[in-house]
């Protein structure tokens, strides 16, 4: 064994051995265990390394003048299917997937779909072409509306009139998709809404169905302000009999188990309603005591009452006849015209019944009183909403000649808009009369619209005025330091 070690070319045949041993182990490394002919998923007649992998979700870019058109129909991401060697497919770092539309006008297009990988590798795009639709880009203005639902609102409550800045929007897409908008909204988003709002809120517009068109505003988000206020009141409930009872029945009294109601509506409608009078409850059919359930009435103007439906007590007795009823109404009046003073006519009492109808109180509703907006600024324009003619009614109440002798001259009615900026709003409305006389104005708001001024360039007289004058005056100086010339 020492002789062979000893043996030069023996050490020569085993460091030959060990690097073809190192060559092979290497050459398995990069090969994999896909070398092995019973392993390889390849076809037959492909390389032994050869694979399939799929790429999913790869972004579609379009090459077009983006200025002038709009392109609708592509798919925002595809799959790709690449078959090839591994090392290869290993290699495709950034893969991108285009639609070269440059050369096309607007109209429907068939379109195939490119990629940028090697040429050495298949390649199989899902889908390989598109439909698109190639349309001239269009921008145009549209009025602003908001979006507010009831059931944003939390119960109990109501939206005031909103404001929004600005009050327009551009939009741009499709000559087709612009032709479609039926409106544009700015989309509040609050839930259970007690107090004002005031939100940067999203633009969408929207086609007659209601569907969200894919398009482009400017500006994207706007800014909304919502007046938030009560809408509703408790007021008492009062009932009455209807019906003709039984004969021999005769109603006592009505005993309603809830005596008050919630009424909702607007601001203007609750202020009219202070209560539910003259509700009726049949007693035709009733003897004894019985308890009915009564629906309560809607007034003018509410749009809710709660509770509905109350339950009411009725009280009746039995035993009267319509004679006795007769004798006790006859009765009642001989009482009253026993009591009832002898009448005088003495100058003094004419007097006294004179004084007495001039100190009365009367109630009087006055119409045609002009409605003023004050604190105005120079920098705005002021115009009256509502009422659209200017004009309102007040009720007025006091002494009688001196309410009868009134006018809608003598009363003086205004809203303040000092401080408020460029914008739509509702201010409360200020009345005056006489004094000793009581005026309330039977609308308590005005809605003014605030528009801020557009400056103005001087006329073009007044321009010329200014140059005559100045020519006028370096003349006149002239003469006066040349006055040899003025000889």
């Amino acid at each position: 064994m020492d002789k062979l070690m000893n043996n030069h070319w023996f050490m020569k045949i085993i460091a030959l051995l060990l690097a073809f041993m190192l060559y092979l182990s290497v050459t398995l490394e990069e090969t994999g265990s896909s070398s092995s002919p019973f392993n390889s998923s390849s076809s037959s007649g492909s390389t032994s390394n050869e694979e399939t992998q799929t790429i999913q979700d790869v972004p579609v870019t379009a090459y077009f003048d983006d200025e002038k058109y709009i392109v609708s129909g592509l798919p925002e991401t595809v799959d790709i299917t690449l078959k090839g060697s591994k090392s290869d497919i290993k290699l495709q770092r950034d893969v991108k997937v285009y639609a070269n539309l440059e050369n096309l006008k607007p109209g429907n297009h068939q379109v195939k779909l490119h990629d940028n990988i090697d040429d050495g590798l298949s390649v199989e795009i899902d889908p390989k072409t598109v439909q698109v639709t190639i349309e001239q880009k269009v921008s145009k203005k549209f009025p602003l509306e908001v979006s507010l639902a009831s059931d944003q609102i939390k119960s109990g409550y109501v939206a005031g009139t909103p404001s929004v800045s600005p009050k327009s929007v551009v939009v741009t897409g499709g000559k087709s998709q612009i032709e479609s908008i039926s409106s544009v909204k700015a989309l509040v988003e609050e839930d259970d809404a007690d107090s004002t709002i005031k939100q940067q809120a999203k633009v969408v517009a929207f086609d007659r169905n209601l569907n969200k068109l894919n398009v482009d505003t400017n500006p994207e988000f706007v800014q909304v302000n919502i007046p938030i206020k009560r809408e509703s009141k408790s007021v008492p409930l009062k009932f009455e009999a209807s019906g003709t009872p039984s004969e021999g029945v005769k109603v006592t009294s009505i005993e309603p188990q809830t005596k008050e109601a919630v009424i909702y509506g607007d601001e203007d409608a609750l202020k009219s309603v202070n209560e539910i009078s003259e509700i009726p409850v049949d007693v035709s059919d009733i003897r004894g005591t019985e308890t009915v359930e009564v629906n309560v009435p809607l007034p003018e103007g509410i749009k809710r009452v709660s509770p509905e439906s109350v339950k009411v007590k009725v009280n009746t007795s039995e035993g009267s006849t319509k004679e006795e009823e007769a004798k006790e109404d006859e009765k009642e009046t001989v009482e009253k015209e026993s009591t009832e003073p002898e009448e005088t006519t003495t100058e003094e009492e004419e007097k006294e019944q004179e004084k007495e109808e001039e100190e009365t109180n009367l109630t009087r509703t006055i119409s045609g009183v002009s409605l003023s907006i004050g604190g105005q600024s120079n920098s705005f324009l002021y115009q009256m909403l509502t009422p659209s003619n200017g004009t309102i009614s007040i009720s007025a109440t006091g002494p009688k000649n001196t309410v009868q002798s009134l006018s809608a001259e003598d009363i003086s009615a205004s809203v303040s808009a000092s401080g408020y900026e460029a914008g739509t709003y509702t201010l409360p409305i200020s009345v005056s009369g006489p004094s000793g006389v009581q005026v309330t104005p039977n609308t308590s708001t005005a809605k003014v619209e605030i528009t801020a001024k557009e400056e103005e360039e001087p006329p073009p007289e007044e321009e010329e005025e200014e140059q005559q004058g100045e020519q006028t005056t370096n003349y006149e100086q002239q003469q006066e330091q040349n006055p040899a010339n003025s000889e």
